[in-house]
């Protein structure tokens, strides 16, 4: 038990002192064009995916269909993106972005290269190499730690689903 208490308190050293410094910094540079950093995320995969429909945003952004709908929406609303049905079957709906849409998408895009250049400034014994090394083996390494590890569902839900199926 000692060990999983060790490496939660790891994790979350790790979260606090890493990932929402960085998450913090994304986040400031995208809510100053009113676009969450998820939503930017949205707006660069249109940018490079030429008349994307939202299930294959959804797919290339590794969320949900409704979830990057809800994303969407807000961004269809600014103005950022707009839709057009495809002409042989109106149900499909493609996306591109707009005049105002590509402007923030640059600026953002801009503004993130930017901050990238100040990694460069962090005196430090890794090369760029070594960097861009370590986060793919921690981005392969927590994709099959997100395959393999047990799905939490909360007390209450499960003993609902119980209740319904009779056990």
């Amino acid at each position: 038990m000692q060990n999983e208490d060790r490496v939660f308190e790891t994790f979350l050293r790790q979260y606090r002192g890493i990932f929402r410094v960085l998450i913090n910094a994304a986040e400031q540079i995208t809510s100053q064009y009113a676009v969450s950093f998820e939503q930017y995320l949205l707006l660069k995969q249109i940018h490079e995916q030429r008349n994307i429909t939202l299930s294959e945003l959804a797919d290339s952004t590794r969320t949900t269909r409704s979830a990057a709908a809800r994303k969407l929406r807000a961004l269809l609303l600014d103005g950022f993106v707009e839709q057009e049905a495809k002409l042989d079957d109106r149900r499909v709906k493609y996306l591109r972005l707009t005049d105002k849409g590509t402007d923030v998408e640059h600026d953002i895009r801009q503004a993130f290269l930017q901050s990238a250049q100040t990694w460069e400034q962090i005196p430090t014994s890794l090369t760029p190499a070594d960097i861009t090394s370590f986060f793919t083996q921690y981005q392969q390494s927590i994709a099959v730690w997100d395959r393999s590890r047990p799905k939490f569902q909360r007390p209450v839900l499960r003993a609902k689903k119980d209740e319904l199926s009779g056990h």
